[in-house]
């Protein structure tokens, strides 16, 4: 089988920037980087099992999986201030079940909502340490 980005991901190749968010034996989620400079607010859920989307789940990964879009929709709106956060899998490139989800700021231009609110020239980037910064914040979230 050849390798698979997700796969290598949630065993530390290439190491996720920010270290996960959240893991456990069904999920694992961190927060997406753009080489080095990254969308605020743009994590991935991804299922530990290599499945190809959500009709190969088995009961308790999507329980898992549904379970952890809503505790991390929640964190990303206390830790970024989002007032939506977009929950999207297309799964066309990577043939592994990978949920992504970003946080659209309450000051985004109507023009910059759904699938363009990354897009937006004023929204919040950060680099390595700015990224790892609010993944300590969403850990620490999801903790309580």
């Amino acid at each position: 089988m050849p390798s698979c980005l997700f796969c290598d991901i949630q065993h530390g190749y290439p190491p996720a920037v920010g270290g996960p968010v959240y893991e456990d034996d069904l999920v694992y989620a961190y927060h997406w980087d753009e080489e080095g400079s990254g969308y605020l607010g743009h994590l991935v859920l991804i299922t530990r099992r290599h499945t190809p989307d959500f009709a190969n789940l088995t009961p308790a990964e999507a329980q898992a999986v549904g379970m952890l879009i809503a505790r991390l929709s929640s964190a990303l709106k206390v830790c970024t201030g989002a007032e939506k956060v977009y929950a999207v899998f297309y799964g066309e490139v990577t043939p592994h079940l990978h949920v992504h989800l970003t946080a659209r700021y309450r000051e985004a231009p109507p023009e910059y909502l759904r699938w363009r609110a990354e897009d937006w020239p004023d929204a919040p980037h950060g680099d390595g340490d700015a990224i790892g910064a609010l993944c300590d914040r969403l850990r620490a979230a999801l903790a309580e």
